[in-house]
């Protein structure tokens, strides 16, 4: 069997999953290491845990997993409605962020299409618009490493059917000024999709932000995702949603499968939504750990990102693939961007404070 010669075309541009040490769970890490304590601050978990209304429902759920779950996700999706004041037509529940994102490129993608992704954001972008294969344009950041909205407009073309947008940005955490974001959306061709990426929305502390979601009604090509994987913590049970014009959510419920979602993470995203003292806490307990790590950071004369996610974008003036690898075998694992090309930077997420204690310990031995 000539595998090479049955697989599509694009196969050669994908690249399949694989758990690097920053991707591990930690009992994994810990077997690898060999070390007793793990601090896991790579991968952007809420590490407040989920709402406890949430693990009751939960658990109860998987006393009925022999039955199918509600195919569309129906009263998760009243909630939303309810919450972001839009109709139940206008979303579409995914498999976590991810699927959603993949979904999306499904639905809109040909090849000799191009997707317009600035060079530093979240990977997915880059890998479903291979998976389709189309074209990515990358466009270039900033100098202070925000999204470049008019670099952007400069790209699009005729062939320009998607342009993604993460807003916070990972990993900077970054936002983009609402005023910027409208004007922008504004100057975007009707028949080029714009994704918005609010994985982070909830943690938002600034006042130039305000959601996508709010011009979704005079505009039909912008297209919101959110996941509860952040700020609800149920990134297990992989659960997000998409808030669009009722013609661009009709068109994914084309390629969604039928229970894409679990009917555990339905149960648990409902509950969650529904604990507002769980989600004012998780945001506290956020900022504590964003204060930690900038007091740290000043102590040290790093150059940091004041962030509006749950994690930190620091310059640590050293080259930081060394300094990652000598921070695994403290076992305290963290992300290293040299993959984006920034060979002296970090994103740390914000952990426990035992957590970031020891990081910012090790840090002090390793930088000052």
């Amino acid at each position: 069997m000539k595998i090479d010669s049955m697989v599509r075309e694009v196969h050669s541009n994908l690249t399949p999953y694989t758990c690097q040490l920053a991707d591990m769970p930690v009992e994994e890490i810990k077997q690898v290491l060999g070390l007793d304590v793990v601090y896991k601050l790579s991968f952007n978990e809420n590490p407040l845990g989920p709402s406890n209304k949430a693990i009751e429902v939960m658990k109860k759920e998987v006393e009925r997993l022999n039955y199918y779950p509600n195919s569309a996700g129906e009263s998760v999706i009243a909630k939303i409605a309810e919450m972001e004041g839009v109709n139940s037509s206008n979303i579409i529940l995914a498999n976590g962020a991810d699927e959603m994102i993949i979904m999306i490129a499904q639905t809109f993608l040909n090849p000799k299409d191009e997707v317009i992704i600035p060079k530093l954001t979240f990977v997915q972008y880059l890998a479903s618009t291979h998976l389709m294969g189309a074209t990515p344009i990358i466009t270039p950041m900033k100098e202070d490493l925000g999204i470049d909205l008019h670099a952007i407009l400069e790209q699009i073309t005729e062939k320009t059917k998607i342009i993604f947008l993460c807003n916070p940005n990972n990993p900077t955490g970054k936002i983009i000024p609402y005023q910027e974001l409208k004007l922008f959306l504004e100057q975007v061709p009707e028949d080029v999709i714009v994704v918005v990426d609010e994985a982070y929305h909830e943690y938002v502390d600034s006042n130039d932000y305000a959601s996508a979601v709010d011009v979704i009604k005079k505009m039909k090509n912008v297209f919101v995702i959110r996941t509860f994987s952040k700020i609800y913590a149920l990134a297990a049970a992989r659960i997000g949603y998409g808030i669009g014009a009722v013609e661009v959510v009709n068109a994914i419920q084309r390629v969604r499968p039928p229970f894409n979602v679990n009917s555990v993470a339905q149960a648990g995203a409902l509950a969650s939504l529904e604990d507002a003292e769980h989600r004012i806490a998780a945001k506290k307990f956020n900022e504590e750990g964003k204060s930690l790590l900038y007091k740290g950071f000043r102590d040290m004369n790093l150059n940091y990102i004041e962030t509006n996610g749950n994690f930190v974008y620091v310059d640590i003036g050293k080259e930081s693939k060394g300094i990652f690898q000598q921070l695994a075998l403290k076992g305290i694992i963290v992300r290293d961007l040299s993959g984006y090309g920034l060979t002296t930077s970090l994103r740390i997420s914000i952990g426990t404070k035992e957590e970031l204690d020891a990081f910012l310990k090790v840090m002090n031995e390793l930088v000052v």
